[in-house]
C-alpha cells in the first residue's frame, strides 16, 4: 500500500514545482538521519493512476498527484499555487489516500484555502480516505 495527495478540479490545472526542498528526520535517536527531499509540486496522474481508478471514488475529473507533506513550507506552495491558478469562488478537492486498501467511507470537509494550514494536512492523514474541498 502508498498514500497518495492528489488535487482534483474541473478543469486542466497547469503543472507546477515551486523548486524547493524539504528537509526532515527519519527515524530516532542514534539512529535518525537527515534527509532532504523535493519540496511540493503538482504532477501529472500518471503513476498511481490505475490504483486510483479501482478505488472508484467520487472525484472531479482533473486529477494531479501532489508531493506533499504536512510542512509549513509545503503549505505555502500549495497556497502559492492556488492562488496563481484556480479562479476565485472556484472549487477543487484535496484528496488523501491509500492505494492498494480497500475503499472505504470518504471523510469530508471543506474551507477556504486561508484557512488550510499545516495541522489540517495532519488531520488529513489521521484517515484515509480523507477529501478537502477547497474554497478559493
Amino acid at each position: 500500500m502508498s498514500c497518495v495527495y492528489l488535487l482534483c478540479a474541473d478543469r486542466p490545472m497547469p503543472l507546477w514545482e515551486a523548486g524547493t526542498r524539504r528537509t526532515r528526520t527519519a527515524g530516532y535517536g542514534r539512529e535518525a538521519i537527515t534527509v532532504e527531499e523535493d519540496g511540493f509540486s503538482v504532477q501529472e496522474h500518471r503513476y498511481y493512476r490505475p490504483a486510483v481508478d479501482e478505488l472508484n471514488l467520487p472525484m472531479k475529473p482533473c486529477r494531479y498527484e501532489l508531493d506533499l507533506r504536512a510542512t509549513w513550507e509545503d503549505v505555502q506552495g500549495l497556497r502559492a499555487y492556488l492562488t496563481a491558478n484556480a479562479n476565485p469562488s472556484e472549487q477543487v478537492e484535496l484528496w488523501y489516500l491509500w492505494v492498494g486498501d480497500a475503499p472505504s467511507r470518504v471523510r469530508r470537509f471543506c474551507g477556504p484555502l486561508s484557512d488550510v494550514a499545516v495541522d489540517t494536512l495532519e488531520q488529513l492523514e489521521e484517515y484515509a480516505p480523507t477529501c478537502l474541498t477547497i474554497e478559493i
